[in-house]
């Protein structure tokens, strides 16, 4: 029976993409106009020292320990135990610090509500930009200057026909289908649009382990797809492409990294 292929994508992550210019303010501005309503919540989730030592202190406590040696001693003669509960202790006695310094961060100061946090966020606005550029807008774009990776691939698997004018005729072939079973569009949409933009960050994080790394984002691709694809709609997704299955796979050429995909199903 023939493979009847529904669409093909190969785009290519972008070495960096510039935030457009009022990207930053409106980042900026944001944080700043909502600087005492996040003071507030923040107060109301952690009002006293109990509070505080039961969701924040005890969990990293509790965390950080893992990463700590059951074997290591440190040259001064302190166990991995000794360690890990002076840890516990330091935070368990953090509240009165954390609040007192938070709070002057959101006080109010020569007449203006919550000064300091105001200029900390002006000041990383520029800070903010670039590691934007480098990180998250290389996969989603924007609507002003195009979109990116993930809403393409995330529009065309969800049968999204904005997503065809998204992508140069280089780039594809096919139109959008819909994979999802009947009333979770949305939710194949979301988590696919998530998981690109995940998966694709730790395989720029691994550096000289980026092969390594994408053979396990396409195993996580495919794990994903088959449990959200609609059987009757599509083959099954391989994590190794093949001409005539379904794939959705990161690859590596001349450096440069793309995700190829394949759609489509065997009548």
């Amino acid at each position: 029976m023939p493979f009847e292929k529904k669409f093909e994508l190969t785009l290519y992550v972008p070495a960096t993409v510039e935030p457009a210019g009022d990207m930053p303010e409106r980042w900026a501005n944001g944080l700043k106009n909502n600087a005492l309503v996040m003071n507030d919540r923040r107060q109301a989730k952690v009002p006293d020292s109990g509070t505080f030592n039961t969701v924040m202190a005890r969990p990293a406590t509790l965390a950080y320990g893992s990463f700590v040696n059951p074997a290591y001693r440190a040259r001064s003669g302190r166990t991995s135990q000794n360690i890990k509960d002076a840890h516990g202790k330091n935070l368990g006695t953090a509240y009165n610090f954390w609040n007192d310094k938070t709070n002057k961060m959101f006080a109010t100061q020569d007449g203006v509500e919550a000064k300091l946090f105001k200029e900390k966020v002006d000041g990383s606005k520029d800070r903010w930009a670039i590691r934007v550029a480098d990180k998250t807008l290389r996969f989603t774009g924007d609507k002003i200057r195009g979109r990116g990776i993930s809403p393409i691939v995330s529009g065309f698997l969800s049968g999204d026909a904005r997503s065809s004018g998204w992508v140069r005729e280089s780039e594809g072939s096919g139109t959008p289908y819909d994979i999802s079973r009947d009333g979770e569009h949305s939710i194949l949409k979301t988590a696919i649009n998530q998981r690109i933009v995940q998966g694709g960050m730790m395989i720029l994080n691994a550096d000289a382990n980026a092969a390594v790394e994408i053979i396990a984002q396409n195993a996580l691709n495919t794990s994903v797809l088959n449990g959200l694809r609609d059987s009757a709609k599509c083959d099954a997704f391989l994590a190794v492409p093949a001409p005539d299955k379904c794939f959705c796979a990161w690859a590596l050429n001349n450096n440069l990294l793309y995700l190829w995909v394949q759609v489509g199903i065997t009548v």
